[in-house]
């Protein structure tokens, strides 16, 4: 008889303890969750510069107070930045191997825009800035130069170059 004794208080604790840990908050399975996602996408920024014919012709002859204002490339500029990018130009001097040289300065304008005055050519310290703001996407645009020959310009074969850098905006 104590053997049946022992046996019903094993089964009646164990259907206590079963019902407890079936009943317990920790027990159920949980009816909510969440996934946390995210990916990275990188900057895309890309300059490619298309000289014009003009370029390589320019008009070296002046008065020496008229400028001489020209477009020298088409510029494609390409972004998946929001806040735009920023454009410099470099400016600086065509010269001969003499030493002789004709200083320029550098703008750009949106594409097939109209040329721009000489108040555009705006650069400091020998570099055109052109802060952007434009969407992602495709950012066409003109380079051009100014410069003003002298009237007594020496004679030789001129040449220069304009480094050109894009940078996103921050």
């Amino acid at each position: 008889m104590s053997t049946k004794l022992i046996r019903r208080a094993l089964i009646a604790s164990g259907l206590f303890i079963g019902t407890a840990v079936a009943f317990s908050p920790t027990a159920f399975a949980s009816n909510t969750g969440s996934v946390t996602l995210g990916g990275t996408v990188t900057t895309t920024l890309a300059i490619v510069s298309t000289p014009k014919s003009a370029a390589t012709a320019l008009t070296l002859t002046g008065d020496g107070s008229t400028a001489i204002i020209v477009q020298v490339a088409d510029l494609a500029i390409t972004t998946n930045n929001t806040t735009g990018y920023t454009l410099t130009a470099s400016e600086g001097d065509l010269s001969d191997p003499h030493g002789d040289t004709i200083a320029f300065k550098s703008a750009s304008v949106v594409d097939a825009a109209t040329a721009p005055i000489a108040a555009d050519f705006t650069g400091t310290a020998g570099l055109f800035t052109d802060a952007s703001t434009t969407t992602p996407g495709s950012n066409p645009k003109d380079l051009y130069i100014m410069y003003t020959p002298s009237a007594t310009q020496a004679a030789g074969t001129y040449g220069g170059t304009i480094t050109l850098n894009v940078a996103d905006n921050s």
